[in-house]
């Protein structure tokens, strides 16, 4: 159940106020591109601890030079849910919006995930493969565990949600051997909390026939876009293009088998 509202009535950006499975309401936001009804959608799951005010101008920028639609929605425990997190929420919150975007007949839905939230993102992709027509992965890291092992401030955020940080497993390492479909990962190399080698391990690891990688040489782990000149977003836009391309060529071919 949602409920859809304008935010600002000169703005492309809606307010979606989504029901989760134990009753609680998030306000996500649905982010329009110009002539936005047939354009791909990008379900984006932000890093840990973080409001979606502060995505405002990447939003933006993803809207206007990929060409895409944005639904987000800020973690629990972050922004205005206030609720406990807990990693079995936040794969259930993320299924609540890839439904609501499936029910909304958004069609061409695509998976990214910033730091944590790509925990969230390969998570929800894996188990909904033939939902999805890519994933796009920001910084991931191997695991919690290889995270909490690095000492990296990363972990800062689960000072505070020690209970979060015990239970919580987040084994990204193990759910890529899992993936098929279409993957890019957007890699920061003079990232200060993830080390590069994570996001390489993962492009090893995935068995994706489709996978991509675009490295920001000046990038670091909260500002991707140092020095950048224009290739992030190209990057994004053509891994989406071909990835839709990918999709089609393959439902013609299950439909030309099923004649």
């Amino acid at each position: 159940m949602s409920l859809r509202m304008t935010i600002n009535k000169c703005s492309n950006y809606e307010e979606v106020l989504v029901k989760t499975e134990d009753g609680y309401t998030h306000k996500c936001w649905y982010v329009k591109a110009r002539n936005h009804k047939n354009k791909p959608v990008i379900l984006y799951f932000p890093g840990n601890g973080e409001y979606l005010e502060k995505y405002v101008r990447t939003f933006d920028y993803i809207t206007n030079r990929v060409d895409a639609n944005i639904f987000s929605c800020p973690n629990r425990g972050c922004g205005t849910n206030e609720e406990t997190p807990s990693e079995e929420y936040f794969y259930k919150d993320a299924y609540i919006y890839l439904n609501h975007l499936k029910q909304s007949k958004r069609n061409k839905i695509f998976i990214f995930g910033s730091s944590m939230g790509a925990a969230v993102a390969l998570e929800t992709a894996s188990k909904y493969q033939n939902d999805v027509y890519g994933l796009i992965l920001q910084n991931p890291f191997l695991s919690m565990k290889r995270m909490a092992h690095d000492k990296k401030p990363f972990l800062y955020f689960f000072l505070f949600n020690y209970d979060l940080l015990i239970r919580t497993r987040m084994d990204n390492e193990k759910t890529i051997k899992n993936l098929h479909i279409p993957i890019l990962f957007n890699v920061s190399e003079k990232d200060e909390m993830v080390s590069t080698e994570h996001s390489k391990i993962l492009y090893e690891t995935c068995p994706s026939n489709n996978k991509f990688m675009y490295i920001a040489k000046n990038g670091i782990h909260d500002n991707i876009l140092i020095n950048d000149k224009g290739e992030y977003h190209q990057s994004m836009k053509i891994f989406i293009e071909t990835a839709i391309a990918l999709k089609d060529v393959n439902k013609k071919k299950e439909e030309n088998k099923n004649r």
